[in-house]
């Protein structure tokens, strides 16, 4: 009987380890992506400045035509 128990918590253990290694991988990857995601957003930001920039000379140009 005491064989049987020792053995019962090995599944346990095995499926704990699993789920841990799987939430800090999970949790690993979304900040990963997390910070990407507004690194594009900052760029995306800095980009429509200055192509805005851009359409206003342009508009100031053509009104003085």
């Amino acid at each position: 009987m005491e064989k049987d128990n020792k053995y019962f918590w090995i599944p346990v253990i095995e499926l704990a380890i699993l789920a841990f290694t799987t939430l800090g991988t999970t949790i690993t990857l979304f900040l990963h992506s997390e910070s990407k995601t507004d690194e594009f957003r900052k760029q995306m930001y800095q980009e429509t400045k200055e192509f805005h920039a851009r359409l206003c000379s342009i508009e100031e140009r053509n009104k003085r035509n």
